[in-house]
């Protein structure tokens, strides 16, 4: 499934990882009068630190509708102990701009199908393994080189070297095959890949003339989210629900607060809105087990919805929203038999303890916010993986824009954290410039989805064509302000609206149809 692609999919792995990471594909291959140039990206010390262990035309129709490309695989080695797999792919109608695809949890891409669709645009696609070759996004080994050591040089890979050093050997690459540089460059990732897009932004501002950030998983806080979530249904095995008790709630959820955007359509347009309370669930007398609530089960409930914060009011675990509950999956928070702790723990806690102590089997279940939140600050290894800095007037400067989008029902990373960046960089940026935040607002756009999971998936409609948005933002002169998203199977369609700015029904028309809402 190509979740790289402007046109999203719904996500098979509904917590952090947007992106799945495989070995390129064997494809055919068929002379061509582009195969000399091709070939001849093999020579030795054509690109600084670049090996290119080959070079081959690749025939039309590799993928359905990918026009015949050279590909190119090649290894980094900016420093000692780097080994950055990438794979350059240069179609022969090429629209003379170039595209960076990002990476899923703790794996890259060099994927023919997270390429296709820029492919069939005629992009010039790069891609990374992020400095290792394993796929899997639960895998945090490689940057571990014993229990407790860390390995700095591929952890840094991962982190944002990897990325960066893709994107100058791929400009280099693409300006020696065509001829002549890209006109733009634009990079476009969900998850961790919209990480890596924050991470091109605030550490590598000329990389890019226009980013597409989805779902970011910029901060460690998306991880202690998940360890807490994970106290708040499992460190008591009383608090643990069924899938019968899950799909309960949703359905009150949505009885209390469905209409409140004026639509009944099973989809809570601003879940901050619903004030819901678990409590009209509970259970009376001896009816537990009939879908209803104990008290523990509705205090934990009750948590998941509204976070925790330390006493200062810092945030350790963003709140879930309201009308996402189907994605309290067994396989996300009740656990299944060959995952006993579901997602929360493989894509969070795992993940956490991987990039803190080099150890994913730390403990877990008697972390406070406060702790959590300190072993963060005092790492010298989380800088590495975060992307926090609020400060992007370099990239602002020399004309770069910026999308960033979420799903409003995530159940990862949370879409309050996405906002809570982008007032921070609103504030920081306009501070450095000199300007002000309604200014540079103009440059950094924000589109919640609702309805939608992470990355995909969920009742609201999931497919929207940003890479075109950012094209005509950034080549055109022409900012988007709405954008119309289908959902695959269902005749819904409805515009995302720049951020605040949400969509309501005009009152007249079919509630299925885009034109039929405005933005305000």
């Amino acid at each position: 499934m190509n979740r790289h692609a402007s046109l999203l999919r719904p996500a098979a792995i509904a917590f952090l990882v947007c992106f799945c990471a495989f070995a390129p594909r064997a494809a055919a291959v068929q002379a061509s009068a582009a195969e000399p140039a091709c070939s001849g990206l093999e020579a030795a010390g054509l690109i600084a630190n670049t090996t290119v262990t080959s070079a081959r035309m690749v025939v039309a129709g590799a993928a359905p509708n990918v026009p015949a490309y050279c590909e190119v695989v090649a290894t980094i080695r900016p420093v000692p102990g780097s080994n950055i797999g990438v794979v350059y792919r240069l179609p022969d109608d090429w629209n003379g701009k170039m595209l960076g695809i990002g990476g899923g949890g703790f794996a890259g891409n060099l994927t023919l199908a997270g390429a296709a669709q820029g492919l069939i645009r005629g992009y010039a696609v790069i891609e990374t393994d992020t400095g290792h070759p394993s796929t899997s996004p639960t895998d945090g080994s490689f940057m571990i080189d014993a229990p407790g050591k860390i390995n700095q040089v591929t952890l840094t890979d991962f982190g944002f070297r990897a990325v960066h050093e893709m994107t100058l050997a791929g400009k280099a690459i693409v300006a020696h095959y065509y001829s002549r540089a890209p006109s733009k460059s634009y990079f476009e990732g969900c998850s961790t890949g919209g990480r890596q897009g924050f991470t091109e932004v605030q550490r590598f501002p000329d990389d890019y003339d226009g980013v597409i950030s989805g779902a970011p998983v910029y901060d460690l806080r998306v991880q202690t989210s998940a360890l807490f979530r994970l106290q708040f249904f499992q460190k008591d095995p009383s608090s643990k629900l069924s899938p019968k008790q899950v799909q309960t709630i949703n359905a009150a959820v949505l009885r209390a607060c469905d209409l409140n955007d004026g639509v009944r359509d099973g989809i809570i347009e601003d879940p901050s809105n619903c004030k819901w309370d678990p409590n009209e669930l509970a259970c009376k007398g001896n009816d537990a087990g009939t879908g209803c609530l104990t008290a523990r089960q509705a205090m934990a409930v009750r948590r998941s919805y509204n976070g925790i914060s330390t006493p200062d009011g810092r945030v350790a675990a963003f709140p879930l929203p309201r009308g996402g509950e189907l994605q309290w999956t067994p396989r996300s928070i009740g656990g299944t038999p060959d995952n006993p702790f579901g997602t929360n723990f493989t894509l969070g806690v795992q993940y956490f303890m991987d990039v803190i102590y080099g150890n994913p089997n730390q403990e877990w279940d008697s972390f406070t916010p406060e702790t959590a939140l300190a072993a963060i600050a005092q790492s010298d290894t989380a800088p590495l993986v975060q992307a926090t800095d609020p400060d992007v007037s370099a990239f602002l400067k020399h004309g770069g824009k910026w999308i960033m989008w979420h799903g409003v029902y995530d159940p990862g990373p949370s879409s309050q954290g996405t906002l809570e960046y982008y007032h921070a960089a609103l504030a920081a940026s306009a501070k450095k410039m000199g300007v002000s935040e309604a200014a540079l607002a103009a440059d950094i756009r924000v589109f919640l989805a609702p309805g939608v999971y992470h990355c995909g998936g969920g009742p609201g409609p999931d497919q929207f064509d940003l890479l075109s948005a950012l094209d005509d933002w950034v080549a055109g002169g022409k900012p988007p302000m709405r954008i119309v998203a289908t959902k695959a199977g269902s005749p819904i369609s409805r515009p995302l609206c720049v951020y605040p700015a949400q969509a309501r029904y005009t009152g007249a028309g079919d509630t299925n149809r885009a034109e039929n809402f405005v933005c305000k």
